[in-house]
């Protein structure tokens, strides 16, 4: 699905009549990939049913892998660590390189539509819904239960979804049961509070918290080493 670009702020705007009257003569995937907010089915084209089938069939395997005996490899074998690279349309060398270590079970709707730029760690029960753009910066670590939510549904309009970008700076700490729904950009250096439901645009270095979540306080910037 090629990539197409769409002002956000302006499309969360604008009437639904005029949302509907965008989505003539777009096909279902091209709504959904713009990240605009466009309505579309998501079970009426067959390339977005059988990408989310074809990613079920990899994560069913990867999160039921039997558990290495062996310390020295955790997140291994290769054979597991080879079923989260098809996961995410990554090669063996990319994952166990950058890493990505993810602790089963998680689950994505596509996989494919997610960014890492480097490191990331997620403790148990991920779920990313990656209809529009998730990217993930370097060094972000997870804790239990977080969602990254994309995908939204049309609450006047049965059957339709949206899909919002979701993007997630540098050495970000997302906190145990966060909730992070689309249109969000968070700067680096950020931490996640515990239970936080996320949506919106915010700084480098602060602490987000609450529900709807803010900003609860700056930090420090790191010093260079």
């Amino acid at each position: 699905m090629s990539e197409m670009k769409m002002d956000n702020s302006v499309q969360k705007n604008i009437s639904r009549e005029d949302q509907f009257a965008l989505r003539k003569g777009r096909s279902e995937p091209e709504c959904m990939v713009l990240g605009a907010g466009l309505p579309y089915r998501p079970n009426d084209d067959r390339t977005l049913v059988d990408g989310r089938l074809a990613v079920k069939a990899h994560m069913k395997a990867y999160n039921e892998f039997p558990w290495p005996q062996s310390p020295d490899s955790y997140f291994g074998p290769n054979a597991r660590q080879a079923l989260l690279g098809k996961v995410f349309g990554l090669t063996l060398e990319e994952i166990i390189g950058r890493p990505i270590e993810i602790e089963p079970p998680f689950w994505v709707d596509y996989g494919t539509r997610i960014e890492f730029a480097g490191s990331f760690y997620a403790n148990t029960s991920l779920v990313i819904l990656d209809a529009a753009k998730v990217k993930i910066g370097t060094r972000v670590l997870c804790g239990p239960r977080v969602g990254i939510y994309s995908a939204s549904h049309s609450s006047q309009q049965s059957g339709f979804d949206r899909a919002y970008p979701v993007e997630i700076g540098d050495d970000c700490w997302l906190g145990a049961g966060c909730i992070i729904n689309g249109p969000t950009k968070i700067g680096k250096g950020c931490t996640i509070a515990a239970g936080a439901v996320v949506r919106g645009t915010f700084p480098d270095h602060c602490v987000i918290g609450g529900v709807p979540a803010r900003i609860l306080k700056f930090l420090q910037p790191p010093q260079s080493l």
